[in-house]
């Protein structure tokens, strides 16, 4: 995989008061940052450079992955980051305010061009033995499709995440499905009938040039956060747009009830 992309610039609003001085993605999840979780995914997933999407006034997230890096690290997890970057191209690209992931992934596209490149949302963490978004990239390679990761969720837990991602599927073979639908993003927790058992799409993606052109299609928006829901939306209604199941534990950490059941699955 030629290019990950970490978003890093968001305002963590969901998790305040914690998020009142630190940025949301150096908040722990077990003992290693958001963005270390993300950081050490993309690098086993193969990506040979690295887009670190960041916001000027939150430097503490360069400062840690620059810190990080190092090769004296001696302790355990740092060490093993270290390794893992140090074939990897690392560079850091501003967005001087949180307008939405939109805004932030179009900052990429004079880096990543024609290739495809991964998306990796540090506020959602997985426990998976293969890297999510190396799953989420087998679906891109067979299908030719844009692809986002697909999490089963059970109704006792829709209340562990945010209101967004609620797909409408074709199967294809396997792991891999076309999204015929995709639901626009809305406040309060993801909802769903009770004693139901659905697939969600979350924040895993592989993609291309044909990403940038749904999203110079869909956006920028007048007024608000440039999302990147219409841009999906407009694949789905064009060349397409496919999901992969992905197999392992996923935890919306970006949001209260998630994080918390993060950190009550990590302490068993």
């Amino acid at each position: 995989m030629p290019w990950a992309v970490v978003p890093t610039a968001g305002s963590g609003s969901r998790l305040l008061p914690a998020t009142a001085v630190l940025p949301k993605v150096l908040l722990p999840v077990g003992l290693c940052p958001m963005v270390h979780w993300a950081v050490r995914e993309s690098a086993q997933a193969g990506a040979r450079a690295l887009l670190v999407i960041v916001s000027p006034h939150q430097p503490l997230v360069r400062d840690y992955l620059e810190l990080a890096i190092r090769p004296e690290r001696s302790e355990p997890r740092l060490a093993e980051l270290h390794d893992l970057l140090a074939g990897v191209e690392l560079h850091f690209v501003e967005q001087e305010e949180p307008r939405g992931i939109g805004d932030a992934l179009i900052r990429c596209k004079p880096f990543t061009g024609n290739d495809p490149f991964a998306v990796v949302l540090p506020d959602n963490w997985f426990d998976s033995e293969t890297p999510a978004v190396a799953q989420v990239a087998s679906t891109f390679e067979s299908t030719g499709m844009n692809a986002i990761g697909l999490t089963e969720v059970h109704a006792a837990d829709a209340g562990l995440y945010g209101n967004v991602g609620g797909v409408a599927l074709d199967h294809i073979s396997g792991a891999a499905f076309r999204i015929s639908a995709l639901q626009d993003k809305r406040p309060g927790k993801f909802r769903m009938e009770s004693g139901a058992r659905v697939l969600r799409g979350c924040a895993r993606y592989v993609l291309d040039a044909r990403f940038y052109d749904a999203l110079e299609a869909t956006g920028p928006p007048s007024a608000g956060e440039w999302d990147d829901v219409p841009a999906f939306q407009h694949l789905i209604g064009t060349v397409g747009l496919a999901g992969h199941r992905i197999d392992g534990r996923h935890f919306d950490v970006g949001q209260e009830a998630g994080y918390l059941a993060a950190a009550a699955y990590l302490s068993r």
